[in-house]
């Protein structure tokens, strides 16, 4: 992000010989320039992201890699470029501009403001624990003799428990030695707030909404994989963990019909199978735009059985990748309780 600053939309006037684009005058902190702009979401008042001639960004429309030089549009010379996520290589969002919050400071570098270090790893498969931002923490606090700071978890439970509302048995005690879950209720479904995306995309993970990145974030945040149901689908509530039986099948979330085999550990209601233990969630219990109340849930599976199903279902997920090495067990409630708060504050649900 070399010559991209933070700026603010000062004034924005139609453009002379151009129905669908703008003329945007940003203020950069030591001059004012004049960027010719099609994105249908800027407004004056906003703090942008403003790349200079020079900059080096991702073409839109192509993917690659281009220099930002000087240009006339539609006759109109244009002094640089107010910038989309995909643009700046964020996301693949690039339906308008990045809006950063209002108090971005102006004439910063947008590197110094948004930017942060992202550490590429191999990691070995003996070693499960450093498939997370806490495990490799905890990896440098050992070499460092610094101390490892966990995430404060703290929000509020009502009164009412949550075995008036879901029940889990496990049937197969062999293949899941626990299984934890929380009810958080009255959710919204929406887009996660900017510094939640930003961190799963620094992971290589695209944001869906609120409740699934909540998911994703806590599984590299600790290493233990969670997932979510709508708790409205559940039918009456009951979460049984068992082998699937012969000839038993199910949709899974990327809409495929899966055979199961006797072998296979599912997590079903008494309907039948709603997920594949340890590696992808099913269709009939997706969160969806309309869901509003979330059972979530955090266990520990059979490593062997897991890297059995995930190889002859061809199913290769980073749940199973983090399952199939082993993690401990005791990960499980902590990160429960840890995206638990966090539905509680981006979702704003009830415990």
């Amino acid at each position: 992000w070399d010559n991209v600053v933070i700026g603010e939309v000062i004034v924005v006037n139609p453009h002379p010989n151009a129905d669908r684009l703008k003329l945007a005058t940003v203020d950069l902190g030591t001059e004012q320039v004049t960027t010719v702009c099609g994105a249908p979401n800027i407004r004056p008042g906003q703090r942008v992201p403003f790349a200079r001639i020079g900059a080096r960004l991702i073409d839109s429309h192509t993917g690659q890699d281009v220099v930002l030089r000087p240009a006339k549009i539609r006759g109109v010379a244009s002094e640089g470029m107010v910038c989309s996520e995909r643009e700046l290589g964020i996301s693949e969002s690039h339906e308008g501009i990045l809006v950063l919050p209002p108090k971005a400071p102006i004439g910063a570098a947008l590197s110094a403001y948004l930017g942060e270090v992202v550490l590429d790893l191999d990691v070995t498969p003996n070693r499960p624990d450093c498939l997370s931002v806490i495990g490799i923490a905890r990896e440098i606090a050992a070499l460092t003799g610094e101390s490892l700071r966990l995430p404060a978890v703290h929000y509020e439970e009502t009164e009412k428990s949550i075995d008036s509302l879901a029940s889990v048995d496990i049937v197969n005690p062999d293949l899941c030695p626990r299984y934890c879950a929380s009810l958080v209720t009255g959710i919204t479904i929406a887009p996660s707030p900017g510094w939640l995306q930003q961190r799963l995309n620094s992971c290589g993970m695209r944001p869906i909404n609120n409740v699934v990145d909540v998911t994703n974030y806590v599984m590299l945040e600790y290493g233990q994989p969670l997932h979510s149901f709508d708790y409205d689908k559940i039918k009456q509530g009951e979460i049984i963990i068992r082998t699937a039986s012969a000839g038993e099948e199910m949709v899974t979330l990327d809409g495929i019909l899966r055979q199961l085999s006797s072998s296979t550990l599912v997590i079903t209601d008494s309907n039948g199978p709603i997920a594949i233990a340890g590696v992808m969630g099913g269709a009939s219990s997706e969160v969806s735009t309309g869901t509003v109340n979330i059972l979530l849930e955090s266990a520990s599976f059979n490593p062997a059985s897991i890297h059995r199903t995930a190889s002859s279902l061809k199913m290769a997920s980073e749940a199973s990748q983090r399952f199939e090495r082993g993690i401990s067990p005791m990960l499980t409630l902590p990160a429960l309780r840890r995206a638990t708060g966090l539905l509680v504050d981006i979702c704003g649900g009830t415990a």
